[in-house]
């Protein structure tokens, strides 16, 4: 299901060389629907021969949620080193302290175990690597066995959908050894990768998606992966609700649809005081009726 298109295979290819090479730390960064999970999980599958793979794909990030994970991976004896509540609420440096030497010294223990294979973390959370996470992993990173890191990591970065559009991916900062940029798709790129989706789901409709379909793929979408993925699901699935024999057009038009706005459940001035609106209106009524009386006497 991998799409090598878009520079992803390339990614792939360039941030195992760097693994090979000792990088100690490498950063991919991409926005929401990117693929960045797809991406860490071909790394993972691509390396789980060489590396005893560790992923950290919980939503949040900390110093304590990380240490924890890696003490449960690396050293599931000494775990209470930090408990679940200081992971959540905060720990303290002296418990950071004690956690990272235990982690220390059971990673230089690493040749002797049964597989002897170094570790490879791969960070996929949706929060941010604050700077003293980053701190933690240079640390454990430093560890080299035989002139060899015995801990390296691959870093999943996630940035807005602004910086998306506005940052240059061919900048200097992204053209660092250790660093990655996944860009969006180009309209041929999705034309492409529409065409190898369908190959691997029916090859006979390899050619389903028309030009015309594409490019209004490439227009609602602005080439971000999900946007893609849910536009095309959405379709075939307005197709399937009207026992169509293939997509068209006019089920893509359909499922491009903004989604409907919902009424406002903000009541107004008069509904909230309607007693009030109600009681002054009789008044108003008694007192003109008062009036013609008056003036009829």
């Amino acid at each position: 299901m991998f799409y090598g298109g878009g520079e992803r295979g390339k990614t792939v290819e360039s941030i195992i060389r760097g693994l090979r090479s000792d990088e100690q730390m490498i950063h991919v960064h991409g926005e929401r629907g990117s693929g960045k999970t797809m991406l860490s999980l071909v790394i993972s599958d691509r390396l789980k021969q060489r590396y005893n793979i560790i992923r950290y794909d919980i939503p949040d990030f900390s110093v304590g949620l990380l240490l924890r994970h890696l003490l449960i991976e690396l050293l599931p004896q000494q775990a209470d080193l930090i408990s679940v509540e200081q992971a959540q609420k905060g720990v303290s440096q002296d418990a950071i302290t004690k956690a990272l030497q235990g982690l220390s010294e059971q990673l230089r223990r690493t040749p002797q175990s049964k597989t002897g294979k170094p570790f490879l973390l791969v960070v996929d959370s949706q929060a941010d690597i604050h700077a003293d996470g980053l701190r933690v992993l240079e640390t454990l990173g430093r560890i080299k066995i035989n002139g060899h890191p015995i801990f390296q990591c691959v870093l999943f970065h996630r940035v807005s959908d602004q910086t998306a559009r506005s940052v240059n991916a061919h900048s200097e900062f992204y053209q660092q050894s250790n660093h990655h940029w996944l860009r969006r798709l180009t309209l041929a790129e999705i034309n492409e990768y529409l065409h190898h989706h369908m190959m691997l789901f029916d090859f006979n409709r390899r050619d389903l998606f028309t030009r015309e379909m594409a490019y209004f793929i490439a227009d609602r979408s602005e080439g971000v992966f999900r946007s893609i993925n849910t536009l095309a699901r959405n379709a075939f699935t307005i197709a399937n609700l009207e026992s169509a024999d293939k997509l068209s057009m006019s089920h893509l038009l359909m499922a491009g649809l903004p989604p409907r706005s919902e009424p406002s459940i903000e009541s107004g001035f008069l509904t909230k005081h309607r007693g009030h609106a109600i009681a002054l209106l009789g008044t108003c009524v008694v007192a003109s009726t008062a009036v013609v009386v008056l003036f009829i006497k």
